[in-house]
């Protein structure tokens, strides 16, 4: 087992935020919790910081909101312990919006340490980027596009990354960035400690982990602190070729002014965009085929209510925040049930009541299952009838797109 030499002295003394020492946390670090004003670790921080101040590998199941950027950022500092000359750890994320987010969680935590942190993502020049890289940086916080397009020009230097972080990693894989990823570990000592977080622990998670990981710790928090009391349920037994006309029929018939629609492809999720514009509804669509830089005008201009309906596909269940969010229809079920719970978790916030709507067809019926046990609760089931619009809007629909 590889181990770093990276766990602080005796720290029992500390009797400050002793939650936080116990985990092994040196003074430094208290201190700059203490400011934060931050005094007690969350369920993942609990679960992980001591896993990773051994040196251990480390998959992690989290979501948006428990901590997890200080559940490895927090390790990282510690085991970096000062500033060297070239970048020892490098933090993958699927954003630039999420990169700015950790780089500053980073600098909040190392301002004791002297430690320094650049941030590279696209959609901006090089210039201010290049001159901190060359400021003998610590940590690497990145997209994967631009980093991998500073490796390749020489401007970033990977040959010392002790600790490699892939930050919600089921995000960076819906976003397409596998390729990019790969090519990027491949500039990384092999001799590492890897960390993942994702918001679900999938088949392509557990694949990426056997791949690059050894024996790594499976931690999963917050699991068991879904609350989708505020959301009404409805599972909808359909056939796969009513579900075109069922979805006009409840954006109609509940006069919805913001509805999120969720696909299980990039091609269903183009086919329901389009039947719903025949009908004379105005609909986007965003999924990884799309532009980070369109898909985020896209969600800009559909939080300002320029358009009542986006479909999409599971590259928009998690980080979105849109409080207005009135209705979620799942168009297709997802394979795994903690995706449906982030999908209708994207209605009912901020206090308000949502409804979530899912179309069952024949062969998903034995998610339904999965995902009521989850919940602990059974959802109402309902036996679809069509309405006269339902109606004409079937006649107008072409050839189904699977």
């Amino acid at each position: 087992m590889r181990q770093l030499a990276c766990l602080p002295a005796n720290e029992k003394e500390i009797n400050i935020l002793s939650k936080f020492a116990e985990l092994g946390l040196s003074k430094s670090i208290l201190a700059a919790l203490d400011e934060a004003g931050i005094t007690e670790p969350t369920e993942i921080q609990q679960a992980t910081i001591e896993q990773t101040l051994t040196g251990r590998d480390l998959l992690a199941s989290a979501q948006t909101g428990s901590g997890k950027t200080a559940a490895f950022a927090l390790p990282i500092i510690e085991c970096l312990e000062e500033p060297a000359k070239k970048p020892r750890a490098l933090v993958l994320a699927p954003t630039r919006e999420l990169a700015l987010q950790v780089e500053e969680e980073f600098k909040r935590f190392a301002k004791n340490s002297g430690l320094k942190t650049v941030t590279l993502y696209g959609g901006t020049g090089y210039d201010k980027q290049l001159n901190a890289l060359r400021k003998n940086v610590d940590i690497i916080v990145a997209t994967p596009g631009r980093l991998l397009d500073c490796v390749e020009r020489k401007y970033a230097d990977l040959s010392a990354i002790e600790i490699l972080v892939l930050d919600e990693a089921d995000r960076l894989l819906d976003l397409g960035f596998m390729p990019q990823i790969r090519k990027i570990i491949s500039k990384i000592p092999k001799e590492r400690q890897t960390l993942m977080f994702s918001a679900t622990i999938d088949n392509r998670i557990q694949s990426i982990a056997r791949e690059y990981m050894i024996n790594p710790t499976v931690v999963k928090a917050n699991i068991d602190r879904i609350d989708v009391a505020s959301i009404e349920q409805r599972f909808m037994h359909v056939t796969e070729f009513s579900k075109d006309a069922l979805l006009l029929k409840l954006i109609e018939e509940y006069k919805m002014t913001s509805v999120l629609v969720f696909t299980r492809t990039k091609r269903k999720a183009t086919w329901a965009k389009d039947r719903l514009r025949d009908a004379g509804i105005i609909a986007e669509e965003i999924h990884s085929d799309i532009s980070q830089n369109q898909r985020e005008r896209t969600l800009l201009r559909y939080r300002n209510g320029a358009f009542p309906v986006l479909v999409a596909t599971d590259v928009a269940a998690r980080g979105l925040d849109i409080p207005t969010i009135s209705h979620v229809i799942n168009y297709d079920l997802p394979e795994v049930p903690e995706d449906y719970v982030h999908r209708i978790g994207r209605t009912g916030r901020a206090g308000r009541a949502g409804m979530a709507f899912s179309f069952v067809s024949e062969e998903q019926r034995f998610l339904v299952r999965d995902i009521q046990k989850l919940l602990g609760q059974q959802p109402e089931e309902d036996v679809v009838k069509k309405s006269a619009a339902a109606r004409r809007f079937k006649s107008r629909s072409r050839r189904r797109v699977m």
